[in-house]
């Protein structure tokens, strides 16, 4: 991970939800589903659901069925906190 890039903080089991403030201002919250695995909610769009995927290297994201937005594999943290 390079030293410039953001920390995305996942949930864990103990806690089981967390918020970041991505770039655009747009308040991100994923919910922990399984390991590995979180739902992620945007507070600027009710319509937004999407799932994430992290191997401890990078991420997948996957939005939801008839959610129009795009997803995208191998993704770093840089490449969430932008596109959100």
């Amino acid at each position: 991970m390079d030293a410039d890039e953001p920390i995305i903080p996942l949930p864990t089991a103990r806690e089981k939800e967390v918020s970041f403030l991505a770039r655009s201002g747009a308040v991100v919250t994923l919910r922990l589903i399984d390991t590995g695995r979180f739902e992620v909610k945007l507070d600027t769009r009710g319509d937004y659901t999407a799932v994430l995927l992290h191997d401890g290297e990078s991420f997948d994201l996957r939005p939801a069925p008839g959610v129009r937005a795009i997803g995208g594999t191998g993704l770093s943290a840089t490449d969430l906190y932008e596109r959100f």
